[in-house]
């Protein structure tokens, strides 16, 4: 009659077993890397070099089935790239956030529009090189690379060379200064290949630095180029002669770098690889990277390494002047915040003026000098915790100015919620208004 027990017990058992067995098998799946779409970070915007390069390999991927899971394209402008590679930077990583950047990694570190490089990631691969061409409007009085140092060493500081600051346009300039002492370029910041280019045409400016497909496009249209600074001369412009044949030791050309954040487990990060190795072997991706210039240079492991060590050298061995300093964010704010002290103290001098007791004095039971007192040191602590908060990245520059407009604004008008409208108007105005002269105008890293 006790026989129903270990009946029982052992189905027990046997489901219990079976649990874990599902459990395991989960496991295993869930491990199975990648189980879900792998985001890759452009740090510029749609339609861009660094873009269609990118969209490239990853049409080459989904279409030959090189990876189990798609990559998906998200573009993270602002800032010469440092917003979206901040925020890979910050990723989990587990893998199925990267970034892909060229050597403004390593630029932006140099120049110092960041405050870190590629130490702070896993590189993954690198793959295809850009050359880059100096070049001039066809009118332009220089015919080689020679008479253009010559006049920026005889006018310092007045031949103009468009590039954007912190990026690798900047760094081939300053590489052609180190290259002839004594020339000074005054560098300015127009933009992407079509505005240099109407700015050349226009006038505005004296040089600039283009891809090698940029040259080619308005080639025909009035530009000259003075000189290639690859190794060697490249196939689409043979007649252009290197930096170094016209002696000037200057070798730079950009390649796009795939990077994980700092702890993403090897294996993960060679599955990756892997994939981008395949696509850059196959038919389609090679005949479209030829048709955009681009040379199809797969870089990993140890040549990876290598290449990276010998690109920061040269980047390293330039500093940009001191005038190309770019304004310190967090010095404003702090500044502003002073300023800021300076007029509530003013007001509360004022307020010590013997007068009658005021309807607010008396519903706070405060005399007005320390309800000025409390109100100034409340605005002094938002304001501090507001530039925490950024700087310990937890809230992004627009949604901390906007809750710190509102706020703030609300206690300088005494809680009256009849101003809460308004001051949310002011609130989103200031902060994508500031959020985008900051990032395109001065190109500020901000979180």
């Amino acid at each position: 009659m006790r026989l129903p027990v270990p009946i029982d017990r052992c189905r027990l058992l046997v489901v219990v077993i079976a649990a874990l067995a599902c459990g395991s098998c989960d496991t295993a799946v869930d491990d199975t890397y990648p189980s879900r779409p792998i985001k890759v970070i452009v740090p510029f915007g749609a339609g861009g070099g660094s873009d269609t390069f990118v969209r490239i390999l990853q049409k080459a991927i989904e279409e030959d089935e090189l990876l189990p899971q798609p990559i998906v394209v998200v573009n993270v402008p602002g800032a010469g790239g440092t917003i979206g590679s901040r925020q890979v930077m910050n990723a989990e990583p587990d893998g199925y956030t990267i970034l892909c950047l060229h050597d403004g990694m390593i630029t932006a570190k140099h120049s110092g529009a960041a405050d870190y490089g590629p130490e702070a990631f896993l590189p993954i691969a690198g793959t295809g090189e850009v050359g880059l061409v100096i070049a001039v409007a066809q009118d332009a009085p220089y015919t080689d690379l020679k008479q253009l140092l010559e006049e920026a060493a005889d006018r310092p500081d007045e031949v103009v060379f468009s590039a954007n600051i912190g990026a690798p346009s900047h760094f081939v300039g300053l590489m052609l200064e180190r290259a002839r002492p004594g020339a000074r370029f005054r560098y300015t910041s127009t933009g992407g290949g079509a505005k240099r280019f109407a700015a050349l045409v226009g006038g505005h400016i004296d040089v600039s630095a283009f891809s090698i497909a940029e040259y080619m496009q308005f080639k025909s249209e009035g530009l000259r180029a003075l000189a290639v600074c690859g190794p060697t001369r490249h196939a689409a412009a043979p007649d252009v002669l290197t930096a170094k044949e016209q002696g000037f030791d200057v070798v730079f050309s950009n390649m796009q770098y795939w990077w994980a954040p700092r702890g993403t487990p090897a294996d993960r990060t060679r599955v990756v690889a892997e994939a981008l190795s395949r696509a850059m072997r196959t038919e389609q991706v090679r005949e479209r990277l030829a048709a955009i210039h681009t040379d199809d240079v797969v870089l990993t492991g140890d040549a990876l390494a290598q290449s990276l060590t010998e690109r920061e050298r040269r980047i390293a061995g330039v500093s940009p002047r001191s005038i190309d300093d770019l304004p310190n964010f967090v010095a404003w704010v702090f500044g502003a915040v002073v300023v800021f002290g300076v007029v509530v103290f003013a007001q509360e001098v004022r307020a010590r003026v013997r007068r009658a007791p005021s309807a607010a004095n008396e519903a706070s039971g405060l005399p007005d000098y320390q309800r000025h007192y409390l109100m100034a040191g409340t605005a002094v602590a938002m304001t501090a915790l507001y530039v925490w908060l950024m700087q310990m990245n937890w809230l992004g520059f627009r949604v901390a100015t906007a809750l710190f407009v509102v706020g703030l604004g609300l206690r300088l008008t005494r809680m009256n919620m009849n101003r809460l409208p308004a001051l949310a108007v002011i609130a989103l105005a200031m902060s994508f208004g500031l959020h985008y002269v900051l990032t395109q105008v001065f190109v500020i890293d901000l979180p």
